[in-house]
């Protein structure tokens, strides 16, 4: 069971409910890291002086803040800790108000509001009474010792809390010059149009048939990838070498544990994205062999006017085995 985010109660009234919020969304996107390419090793992130160019070690590195006249002003960690919050277990509704007049633009992280053990029944019941008014609870938590506005609803099986921004981390429409659509008519010929349109296309919403399909691609190139390069390194090992030493050590071909992951050529890459993403809602793109001088095998392509380094491990890089024609 995945562990909650806060632990408190939901209070309005003389009602306390103890309560735990639970993440409501997860992010699923591939997240990626950079690596040497000669031996795969993480690369690390120094801090170094912009003055100098030196690395500053962490005891004297500092906060600093600065203001629109230029000003710039160092604070430490325990000065802006009595600034935060005083920490509360407490969720405390203020106002119940329709849900229609919450502009969705201030909607920013939503959680599962789930009960403690035990008071399962004062939780139902709070969940179907904001069901039946149409209503949704609007109050204050405190999460990572900031101070949240947020918004209590039901959703499914149970309340989901939604934390929201402050009114004034919102832009407003007023600060685009391209929305100033003074003036601006509609025909009525166009707009029945447009209605016909619409209504031809509706339906009942379902994210189901919405899947997220370039993660889907990401995935399933990564996982190629990563068949590829395993059966790279399974190289037979060489033969020794004629009138080598006795007990000298027989090398196999170096494989770069990334080998080609950095220096695909993008033209390529996509290509093999395209070749193999079949049920993915696009339509497979092939090159036959022949035509424009595309080769049968990837590998094998080169783009015209350019040339890759002897050994850089890239594709269609010469083999130096092999006597130049």
């Amino acid at each position: 069971m995945a562990r909650p985010v806060w632990v408190g109660s939901l209070s309005f009234g003389l009602v306390t409910l103890p309560v735990r919020l639970h993440g409501a969304v997860s992010s699923r996107q591939a997240r990626f890291h950079l690596i040497h390419d000669a031996d795969g090793a993480r690369i690390q992130n120094k801090r170094v002086c912009s003055a100098d160019g030196e690395e500053v070690p962490l005891e004297h590195v500092v906060r600093g803040y600065t203001l629109e006249d230029g000003r710039q002003v160092t604070v430490t960690s325990g000065e802006l800790d009595a600034l935060d919050p005083v920490s509360s277990r407490v969720i405390a509704l203020e106002e119940f108000v329709d849900p229609a007049e919450v502009d969705p633009l201030l909607l920013d992280t939503s959680y599962h509001l789930v009960p403690a053990r035990g008071v399962e029944q004062a939780y139902a019941l709070m969940t179907e009474a904001l069901r039946v008014s149409g209503r949704v609870g609007v109050g204050r938590v405190v999460l990572y010792q900031k101070g949240h506005l947020c918004l209590v609803r039901p959703h499914a099986r149970g309340l989901v809390l939604s934390t929201l921004h402050a009114v004034d981390e919102v832009v407003s429409q007023e600060q685009l010059s391209e929305l100033e659509t003074t003036g601006v008519g509609v025909a009525p010929g166009e707009l029945e149009v447009a209605l016909r349109l619409i209504e031809s296309r509706s339906t009942t919403f379902d994210p189901r048939r919405h899947p997220d399909e370039h993660r889907q691609r990401v995935m399933a190139f990564l996982e190629r990838r990563a068949r590829a390069q395993a059966r790279s390194r399974r190289v037979p090992r060489a033969a020794p070498e004629v009138g080598a030493p006795a007990g000298a050590k027989v090398r196999g071909p170096e494989v770069t544990p990334v080998e080609g992951a950095l220096r695909l050529r993008p033209r390529l890459a996509a290509r093999e994205v395209r070749e193999d993403s079949g049920g993915l809602g696009s339509k497979p793109f092939r090159v036959e062999p022949g035509v424009g001088g595309a080769p049968d095998d990837p590998r094998e392509a080169s783009t015209p006017g350019s040339t890759t380094p002897e050994g850089s491990g890239g594709l269609g890089a010469p083999d130096p085995k092999k006597p130049r024609g």
